[in-house]
C-alpha cells in the first residue's frame, strides 16, 4: 500500500484522536491507527520480518518463477555496501554536487522547496546509481522530478495525458536500468560503488524483473523523501536566526575534511539541529500497509489483511512522549535533557527496526552537509519567512517558500 496524499485537518484530527485514544484507534472499520510507539515498533518489525520479493506480473505470464528472495537479504547487502559509500572521500564527493547545484541559483530568487529536492536528489543519485552516460541520467532524472511533482503538488494533473506520460518516462528510465544493470553482469560496463551493484550479484536469482524493483526502489526513495527532510532544514535555518547563528560559529570553525571525515564528532550542535528539525518535518506523514498474520494489541486485535497506519509525525507530536512537541528545540537532545525522548521508541525518523531506511545515517549526514554550506558558502535571505506555513502532503512541505543565496 503506497502512503496517502492528506490535508491539514485530517492530520489534525488524527492528532486529536491519537491523543485521546492512547495512540490505537480504528480511523475506518478496516483501518488501524498504530501512533504508540511501542505498538507501531512491534507490529511493524513482526510484519516484515519474513518478507519475500514476489514474482512481478510479467514473470507470471511467462510462467517463469523465480526463486524466493527474502528482502532481509537484499537489505544485508545495501548495508554492507553502504558501508563501503560512507567516508570521508564520499562526503567531500556529495558536498562538492551540492555546492555545484547551489552555485548555479546564486542571485536568483529561487524556490526553496525544489532547491532542496535538487540538492538531495544531485547528492544521493551517484549513492543509488552512478556510471551512467549523460542521456541516461538524464532519462533517471526526469522520472524522479515527475515523481516527485505527483507527491507535492497541491492538485496532481492526472488526465489521460499526464498519465501516459508518466508511464512513458517511467518505462524509458526502467530501461535504462536493466541495460546497467545487463552489461555491469556481462562485463560490457565496469562494476560500480552504489546500491544498484549488489543486485548484479543476485541477478541469477533475483531475474531482471525483480532486480528492477529492487533498483527503482532505491531510485523512488531519494525521490521526495530526502529533499523534504532537506526543504524543512532549510525552513529552519531561516526562521531560527538563533540557531543558525549557533551552527555558522561551530561549523566555521572546523576545517572541511575534518568534518567530512566526522560530521557528527565535530559539530555536535548542526547534528541535534537536523535531529530537531527531523522530528518536526520528518516524511513521510503517513504509511498505509497491511498485516501479513494476526496481531493482539491488548484491547485491540489486528487481523491479517486489514490495514493499518504508521505515522513518526504523530508520535514525534505526542505530547505524551515529548515536552512541547511543537517547539522547535535542537536542545532537546542533549544527553540527560528533562525535555527528550521519553524512550527510544519516540524518535523514529527513519522507521522502526529492523525496517528502518537503509540510508538514515547518510541521509543524516547529507543534511548536515547542508547546513554546512548554508553556514560556510551562503547566506539564505527568505523574505516574510513569518508567513510561511507547512502544508501536510506525503510529507510536511513549506508553502511558498522563496528565497535568494549569496555568497557568504
Amino acid at each position: 500500500m503506497t502512503t496517502p496524499q492528506h490535508g491539514d485537518d485530517f492530520l489534525h484530527e488524527m492528532r486529536r484522536r491519537s491523543a485521546a485514544e492512547g495512540g490505537v484507534f480504528w480511523v475506518e472499520d478496516d483501518l488501524l491507527a498504530l501512533f504508540d510507539p511501542a505498538a507501531a515498533r512491534a507490529v511493524s518489525g513482526a510484519n516484515w520480518r519474513h518478507l519475500v520479493m514476489h514474482d512481478r506480473f510479467v514473470d507470471m505470464v511467462r510462467r517463469r518463477p523465480s526463486a524466493e528472495m527474502r528482502w532481509t537479504r537484499i537489505r544485508g547487502a545495501w548495508l554492507a555496501q553502504l558501508h563501503r559509500l560512507t567516508t570521508a572521500e564520499g562526503n567531500a564527493r556529495a558536498l562538492a554536487r551540492m555546492r555545484q547545484t547551489a552555485d548555479a541559483r546564486l542571485g536568483t530568487d529561487v524556490d526553496l522547496v525544489m532547491l532542496a529536492q535538487d540538492l538531495a536528489v544531485r547528492a544521493l543519485l551517484p549513492v543509488a546509481l552512478t556510471g551512467l552516460t549523460a542521456r541516461e541520467r538524464a532519462y533517471v532524472v526526469e522520472d524522479l522530478d515527475q515523481k516527485l511533482s505527483r507527491l507535492i503538488a497541491l492538485r496532481p494533473r492526472r488526465g489521460p495525458r499526464q498519465r501516459a506520460h508518466f508511464v512513458a518516462v517511467q518505462i524509458r528510465a526502467g530501461l535504462v536500468v536493466r541495460r546497467v544493470l545487463r552489461r555491469r553482469a556481462s562485463g560490457r560496463r565496469p562494476r560500480e560503488l552504489d546500491l544498484a551493484d549488489p543486485v548484479v550479484d543476485l541477478l541469477p536469482e533475483l531475474g531482471m524483473d525483480r532486480a528492477l524493483d529492487v533498483v527503482t526502489a532505491v531510485l523512488t526513495a531519494i525521490a521526495g523523501p530526502p529533499g523534504a527532510a532537506a526543504a524543512g532544514v532549510l525552513y529552519e535555518l531561516a526562521r531560527q536566526p538563533a540557531w543558525a547563528a549557533r551552527l555558522a560559529a561551530e561549523l566555521g570553525a572546523v576545517d572541511e575534511a575534518a568534518f567530512c571525515a566526522s560530521p557528527v564528532r565535530t559539530a555536535p550542535v548542526t547534528h541535534r539541529f537536523v535531529m530537531e528539525a527531523l522530528r518536526m518535518w520528518s516524511p513521510p506523514l503517513l504509511l498505509m500497509r497491511r498485516a501479513r498474520r494476526r496481531f493482539d494489541l491488548g484491547e485491540v486485535t489486528l487481523r491479517e489483511g486489514q490495514g493499518y497506519l504508521l505515522s513518526p509525525h504523530m508520535i514525534h507530536r505526542d505530547a505524551r512522549h515529548w515536552d512541547r512537541p511543537d517547539v522547535f528545540d535542537p536542545d532537546r537532545f542533549l544527553p540527560g535533557a528533562p525535555h527528550g525522548p521519553r524512550d527510544r521508541n519516540c524518535y523514529v525518523p527513519f522507521g522502526w527496526a529492523p525496517k528502518n531506511c537503509v540510508g538514515a545515517d547518510l541521509g543524516t549526514v547529507h543534511l548536515m552537509l547542508l547546513c554546512y554550506l548554508m553556514a560556510t558558502r551562503y547566506r539564505l535571505a527568505v523574505p516574510g519567512i513569518a508567513t510561511v506555513t507547512m502544508a501536510f502532503r506525503f510529507a510536511p512541505v513549506p508553502q511558498h517558500f522563496r528565497g535568494t543565496l549569496t555568497r557568504a
